[in-house]
């Protein structure tokens, strides 16, 4: 009975049968007395009088600034620095660490509030070198904050970054899937190449990127949605040794430039 309501519902979805449909299609067949259907019939029927509700505009403005509304979205909230809930947060860093040798050091592009270092010391018990940087000053205040300035943040321009600071790895847990700088002569492959070729730079052992795929089907996210075996191809061309897995979701893929 159950595959049928699905099967049923799915086709007033469709708009392949009618609200009134519904109760005759699920009652087909039905011992149910016919006094009894005409009254569900009625019922489903007098839903086309409900009106929806239109949001007020404090709804509408707290949806765009939830930081005006809530005075912890920043320091705290997952949504905050792009995921949708902490777990997803967590494993999406587990990915990142699952890359990069145990006891290197950390330069994270896009660093947000600096995240990574706490999960970091949580996760595994131990700290880590590391360093984070990022555009969004908001964020950078924000985890200045809540971290007591315990952990090393800086809001600066990646490319624009003191050629002596290296560390053994640099990652970029999505910051190029949007932009957030104002540079009008770069386009989106561009900027990501750019700012790949700026880590490689200031990485001693290698780059873990990861990046939103076009095969998600979620591409009205607001992201840019790039070709992995393009930017795979652009990459080896580029570093040379360089390997890809797009085992982690439909949805991203990591990219590992290796430093020889």
């Amino acid at each position: 009975m159950l595959d049928k309501l699905k099967n049923i519902f799915n086709m007033a979805k469709e708009g392949k049968i009618s609200k009134k449909q519904i109760v005759s299609e699920a009652y087909k067949d039905s011992e149910t007395k016919l006094e009894e259907q005409q009254k569900l019939v009625a019922e489903v029927l007098a839903t086309d009088d409900v009106k929806q509700t239109s949001i007020t505009k404090e709804e509408e403005d707290q949806m765009k600034n939830p930081s005006d509304y809530d005075s912890d979205y920043l320091e705290y909230s997952p949504e905050a620095v792009g995921f949708p809930n902490r777990e997803e947060q967590w494993n999406t860093y587990r990915t990142v660490v699952g890359f990069v040798p145990e006891g290197g050091s950390i330069l994270d592009f896009g660093c947000a509030r600096g995240d990574f270092e706490r999960f970091y010391k949580t996760e595994y018990n131990e700290s880590i070198d590391y360093v984070g940087i990022d555009m969004n000053k908001q964020l950078i205040e924000a985890g200045l904050k809540v971290y007591n300035k315990e952990v090393d943040i800086r809001c600066t321009d990646w490319f624009k970054l003191d050629n002596g600071l290296k560390k053994d790895w640099c990652i970029n847990v999505g910051s190029c899937d949007l932009r957030y700088d104002a540079n009008l002569k770069k386009d989106d492959i561009e900027y990501m190449q750019s700012t790949l070729q700026v880590m490689y730079h200031h990485a001693n052992k290698g780059v873990v990127a990861i990046f939103a795929s076009d095969q998600s089907k979620a591409k009205d996210d607001g992201l840019i949605n790039r070709n992995a075996g393009d930017l795979l191809n652009w990459a080896q061309k580029e570093f040379g040794t360089v390997a890809l897995d797009h085992t982690v979701s439909n949805d991203v893929f990591v990219l590992i430039i290796y430093k020889n």
